[in-house]
């Protein structure tokens, strides 16, 4: 923060502290660029998040704040909580769906449609750092709590509204969810068989999309912020986020103006590029340069191929897709997928099995990369998907548990000088949940 900026803020909000608020995130972020001891305080300490957010946008990005180290509240409907609690298949009382993209966070419960629950959310937001909703657009503005008017008792807020469609243009109000974001895209209009309908990606990729570049703006505000004073408002668009990972495939249509075809688990640009079948299963194997084809054909010991006249560029692969995948077909049915995979890598080919989603946790590279977990799911263990960034300043921080609803309301509001009669006051009038008062309906 330069010193203008900083006493400007300063002068106009007297509650707002320099040098906690800024003044720790310049020194942390000079601080990261010296040499720095394994185990030293996480990325993001003394960052303190309010996430008003349902189901997996928004969810995602707050708990990738919290894998880095930010405190993250979890702001939750006095009843039921996040509509995704009950979403099965459950543990215990968890809801597994919840837990994958909950973790590390702790839990108030407010009626937000009340006055009162709306005067504490603006409380809790003069010490807050970052705050991340989904709503539709103009639900945070109806409840009173929008940018404009926290931004009122906080200047420095980093406020971000991820929605389907963004917060203006012809579509804002409309509801969307993943597979409309999708479909929208044009990432369905790719994928698939190629005589089929469109398909869906198997996972939630507008959802993750926009997460991850609501996670990429919250932390680039915050290093503005840093040398500015000034918070602000992000528009994170699942749909603009989704478009975005078009890259390639619409340059390709930038380029000859038609739409880039469907073809499956092939590829156009590049043969042999998709899956072939083994002995036993399936492998994915990929040439993309001729020295990869080469290669391939010194691994299913056919080197002569190599030299082929109708194989040995790219141009003459393409023109001779369907015979030559014919004949990789049959060479790769003689062994079994994990043969293959070890040839393969011997030889230097991009080849790999097809993993379900429970298969991948038994193999040997992703337990010897530590990418899951367990935490703490009421009286029982459950693994997780841990952060996916390692770093020679250490581990970001172990996953902990998932809150129940409102399970820190009490102690929260007990920082924020309620008395303890006070706090019973407000949870006995239903502006305050906790796991108690929650009863969730299934």
């Amino acid at each position: 923060m330069n010193s203008s900026g900083a006493e400007s803020v300063a002068a106009q909000h007297p509650s707002y502290s320099v040098d906690r608020r800024a003044g720790d995130l310049l020194v942390g972020a000079v601080c990261s660029l010296l040499p720095q001891p394994r185990g030293i305080t996480p990325m993001l300490d003394n960052v303190k998040v309010l996430d008003i957010t349902q189901v997996i946008s928004g969810s995602f990005a707050s708990m990738t704040l919290a894998d880095m180290g930010a405190e993250v509240v979890k702001i939750e409907r006095p009843r039921g909580g996040d509509v995704s609690r009950h979403n099965p298949p459950y543990v215990g009382d968890f809801s597994s769906y919840f837990i994958s993209v909950n973790r590390n966070k702790k839990s108030v419960s407010l009626d937000l449609k009340s006055e009162d629950g709306r005067s504490l959310f603006l409380d809790l937001s003069e010490k807050a750092d970052v705050i991340v909703e989904n709503f539709t657009p103009g639900t945070m503005e109806k409840l009173g709590i929008d940018y404009e008017t926290v931004a009122e008792r906080n200047p420095a807020i980093v406020y971000c509204s991820i929605t389907g469609f963004g917060q203006d243009g012809p579509y804002a109000g409309y509801p969307a969810l993943d597979i409309i974001a999708q479909a929208m895209s044009g990432n369905m209009s790719i994928t698939g068989p190629v005589e089929s309908q469109p398909y869906r990606s198997g996972i939630p990729v507008a959802d993750i999309a926009g997460s991850m570049y609501a996670v990429q703006g919250i932390l680039g505000a915050l290093y503005q912020r840093a040398r500015s004073g000034e918070g602000q408002h992000l528009d994170v668009s699942m749909l603009d986020s989704i478009i975005s990972w078009l890259t390639v495939r619409a340059g390709s249509s930038f380029a000859t103006g038609e739409p880039y075809p469907r073809m499956g688990n092939k590829l156009e640009e590049f043969v042999p590029y998709g899956v072939f079948e083994t002995s036993d299963s399936y492998l994915a194997v990929v040439v993309v340069q001729d020295h990869h084809w080469a290669k391939l054909c010194e691994a299913i010991g056919r080197p002569e191929l190599a030299e082929d006249e109708r194989f040995r560029t790219a141009d003459q692969r393409r023109a001779n897709r369907d015979e030559l995948e014919a004949l990789l077909e049959r060479e790769l049915s003689e062994k079994s997928t994990d043969e293959w995979f070890d040839e393969m890598a011997a030889a230097g080919v991009p080849a790999g099995p097809i993993y379900d989603t429970k298969e991948v946790w038994e193999d040997e590279h992703v337990r010897a990369r530590g990418v899951r977990s367990d935490i703490d799911v009421g009286d029982r263990q459950f693994p997780v998907i841990d952060h996916p960034i390692n770093s020679t300043a250490g581990d970001l921080g172990h996953p902990e548990g998932v809150p129940r609803v409102g399970e820190n309301s009490r102690s929260a509001l007990a920082e924020m000088g309620y008395s303890r009669t006070e706090i019973e006051a407000l949870i006995e009038r239903g502006v305050v949940g906790t796991p108690e008062t929650s009863h969730p309906d299934r």
